[in-house]
């Protein structure tokens, strides 16, 4: 679909702690605490369902297909850069059901062409809020400060397509201010890492992230003492 077209049914809108294990030690005895120590911001952020209507005008929209909707959902974050999907049903339910799971998890950026393999990286933390969200503040910040760090960035889902379409769309974005609309740059994440948080949360909880990468996930939540950071950069590296 031309970008004309698409454009008529949519509207304007630090390095990690070199100290690796006790970092995740640390982050793995907060995870249980996570889902109700929520900062005041990440708390406005979660309150209030993300409104469609807001990026797309619901009456057009309402008469295209699946696949269709899907075309123009790409169409128009690819112009400005920045990340989306598409979700079916069954990979909506899937993720539902695993960040109820394991609802939080560290994601790595990684740093392309850098000096140092082993410093081109920082860490995000993640906190699911389904069924609209995931959170991410600064990995290092969060082992400091706990609930009181400050959300960077957030990949939203909006489900208002679900019942009708049997589609989920889903998007990266800066963390939202207090009325929720969309924000699209954030300042303390780039659209090159926004990308690979994207991608990577949905690779590690998604149908096609594969049991090694879901074993990951489970045994930092869990705090299993063979929780390796290294593994995961390996497996992020690998992505």
């Amino acid at each position: 679909m031309m970008a004309a077209a698409a454009a008529s049914y949519l509207k304007c809108c630090g390095k990690f702690s070199s100290v690796a294990g006790l970092w995740c030690a640390r982050v793995g005895a907060a995870a249980g605490l996570a889902t109700t120590r929520r900062s005041s911001a990440s708390a406005a952020a979660v309150n209030k369902a993300p409104q469609l209507s807001l990026l797309m005008h619901m009456d057009k929209v309402a008469a295209l297909s699946a696949e269709e909707i899907a075309r123009v959902w790409a169409d128009f974050h690819a112009q400005k850069n920045i990340p989306c999907g598409v979700i079916t049903a069954h990979e909506y339910n899937t993720l539902q059901s695993k960040a109820k799971q394991c609802p939080n998890f560290v994601i790595p950026t990684v740093t392309a062409n850098s000096a140092n393999p082993a410093a081109g990286f920082q860490a995000f933390f993640v906190q699911w809020q389904m069924p609209y969200y995931a959170i991410f503040t600064g990995a290092d910040e969060y082992r400091i400060l706990g609930a009181a760090s400050k959300p960077l960035y957030k990949v939203t889902h909006y489900t208002e397509l679900l019942a009708t379409k049997g589609i989920v769309l889903a998007r990266g974005e800066a963390a939202a201010p207090i009325d929720n609309r969309p924000v699209e740059t954030s300042a303390g994440v780039t659209p090159e890492q926004g990308r690979q948080l994207f991608d990577r949360l949905h690779a590690f909880y998604g149908t096609s992230g594969g049991e090694r990468r879901w074993s990951i996930v489970q045994r930092f939540n869990s705090g299993a003492p063979d929780f390796s950071f290294e593994q995961l950069l390996e497996e992020c590296r690998a992505m």
